[in-house]
């Protein structure tokens, strides 16, 4: 998980968590860079590489073997147009890492460091979810369906939504025990319904309408999609009831 690449205004601060730290000035001889990298230990750890510039953004990551990681970072480049690697050598001043023994520790050490050099940004640059999964019927959509979503749109919309769950996972596995129950439709895609589109798999399988390609009127997909709602506002009953009076 690679952060920032030594570019102009970062927002880090001088002190860091990590333990470690020598100078790198970019030498002529490659004797003067394996002494360098030689002083870096060849097991896992986390590192930061600052640039010439306080304001430069310093580059922070974590990795499962910090001497081959970094000399890569900083040896002389390939010739141009051969690789695209990502290259610092002339970017780089200091170098700073610690040592680490399990990936566990190395992840916790990354959000230690990321968490004080990048304050505002940690939790976007470690892809860090904010708030619970939540079902949202998505209303506004000329063809709504039932999603997971991890956040709350505008009160005054006609959107419902239902949770929260734990997890994700437990969120989408509930979601999809209730649409195999109905015929509301799953796909992503902003629908523009042509009686030429093919359709998906669960049109194939009869189990949805497929407004896609006109497989029902507007006002049958939108009565399926409400009989969605009505189940989960009901806790089920509704669909008790429905099978209970066909009987």
């Amino acid at each position: 998980m690679a952060q920032g690449p030594l570019g102009e205004g970062g927002e880090g601060i001088d002190d860091t968590v990590l333990a470690q730290q020598i100078p790198f000035v970019p030498a002529e001889d490659a004797a003067e860079d394996a002494a360098i990298f030689a002083a870096i230990p060849a097991s896992p750890g986390v590192f930061l590489l600052r640039g010439h510039e306080t304001s430069a953004e310093p580059y922070a990551t974590k990795t499962a073997n910090l001497r081959r990681r970094i000399s890569r970072l900083l040896g002389p480049p390939e010739e141009a147009g051969i690789s695209k690697r990502l290259n610092l050598r002339a970017r780089c001043a200091a170098i700073e890492f610690t040592a680490t023994g399990s990936e566990l520790e190395n992840s916790v050490l990354l959000y230690r460091l990321l968490r004080e050099v990048f304050p505002s940004t940690y939790a976007k640059r470690l892809r860090l979810e904010t708030g619970a999964p939540l079902i949202r019927i998505h209303w506004e959509n000329a063809y709504p369906r039932a999603y997971v979503t991890r956040k709350l749109g505008a009160l005054n919309k006609k959107s419902v939504y239902y949770g929260p769950f734990r997890s994700r996972v437990l969120a989408e596995k509930f979601l999809n025990d209730v649409l195999d129950l109905f015929k509301s439709r799953r796909c992503t895609f902003e629908l523009h319904p042509d009686p030429v589109f093919p359709g998906c798999v669960y049109s194939e399988m009869k189990m949805c309408l497929a407004p896609c390609f006109k497989g029902c009127t507007d006002a049958e997909y939108m009565a399926e999609t409400l009989r969605v709602q009505d189940f989960l506002d009901t806790g089920g009953q509704s669909l008790i009831d429905a099978l209970s009076a066909e009987r």
